[in-house]
């Protein structure tokens, strides 16, 4: 049974891992590969979200969506939340929050719309229409296209079902802003990473985002425990030594966010596929980079690349 919107704010804690949508060659959607994969995040995170920007949200048909959300969520079987991505119009996100409420999501994550140069007025129309369309607790997704000024996430913060805010943005000035404009109402989120997790979580956030999760657990695992006991310097020191690696590959080009995220896991013998245009395979020359990055940070389990078995 999903959570009510008090449970799922809640249970808003911990790693909230965002999944991959892994595609086959001929670039159909490998639906056992989703559930695999949604079963090991379910195993490492406190909360686990398909579909959004590594799920390649916007390369998806709405009945592709539909069929992706719907194994994740029957994978999963209630063992950990699941928050579904939608975005895109606002008649899409109604449809794709109503069948994610039907097939027995515990809640929504609303990307910005399509049009991203709306007023204050018109955002607030498009995120408390998707809102009414489903019961499901709703998690608003700012970034650095959409920013909620302080005024409109306090009106939105009045609609019963909007639980939370992803932050995206990293503008520290602003969040602390948003924060004293909404108090308890919502719960925010790091939604950078674990590059800025020690930050927000100094300020008394309790969840990051992570797609490193997906394929460096242990990592994850280690910065969360450090900052759930109160060790920020600690939790930087693994955030610098372990990661900033990956972080600087995933900033070099355009959709390398998603790209190095997928190509690790498949380095690492998880299957995640290729992505789907607009985004085109890693290059070969950072395809060796990520390997080797991998490989020094002790990632790489015998020649994972053809056993097809290793765990990172």
């Amino acid at each position: 049974m999903a959570l009510g919107t008090h449970e799922l704010k809640s249970a808003l804690q911990g790693i909230i891992g965002f999944g991959v949508t892994p595609f086959r060659d001929d670039l159909s959607v490998d639906v056992d590969a989703v559930r695999q994969n949604a079963a090991y995040l379910a195993e490492h995170c406190e909360v686990v979200v398909p579909l959004a920007g590594n799920g390649e949200l916007y390369a998806l048909s709405p009945d592709e969506h539909k069929a992706i959300g719907r194994a994740v969520v029957e994978e999963v079987r209630g063992r950990k939340p699941v928050l579904v991505g939608v975005g895109l119009t606002m008649p899409i996100a109604q449809d794709l929050a109503k069948a994610a409420e039907a097939y027995g999501a515990d809640g929504i994550l609303v990307l910005p719309p399509y049009f991203t140069h709306a007023n204050d007025d018109g955002l607030f129309e498009y995120y408390r229409s998707i809102a009414q369309a489903t019961k499901l607790g709703v998690i608003l997704f700012q970034t650095h296209a959409v920013n909620f000024s302080p005024s409109l996430l306090r009106r939105l913060a009045e609609v019963p079902n909007i639980v939370g805010m992803k932050d995206e943005h990293g503008d520290m000035d602003q969040f602390v802003r948003q924060w004293g404009a909404v108090g308890d109402r919502m719960a925010l989120l790091c939604g950078v990473g674990e590059i800025l997790a020690p930050s927000y979580f100094a300020l008394g956030v309790k969840a990051f985002t992570s797609g490193l999760v997906n394929f460096m657990p242990g990592t994850c695992r280690k910065i969360l425990a450090h900052l759930q006991a109160g060790e920020l310097q600690a939790a930087a020191r693994v955030v610098d030594q372990e990661t900033i690696a990956v972080y600087n590959l995933r900033v070099k080009r355009p959709g390398y966010r998603t790209l190095v995220i997928k190509e690790a896991m498949n380095l690492c013998g998880l299957n995640a596929g290729r992505v789907r245009p607009p985004l085109a395979p890693l290059p070969e020359e950072d395809r060796k980079a990520l390997r080797s990055l991998l490989a020094a940070l002790g990632l790489l389990k015998g020649d994972a690349e053809s056993k097809g078995r290793a765990r990172c």
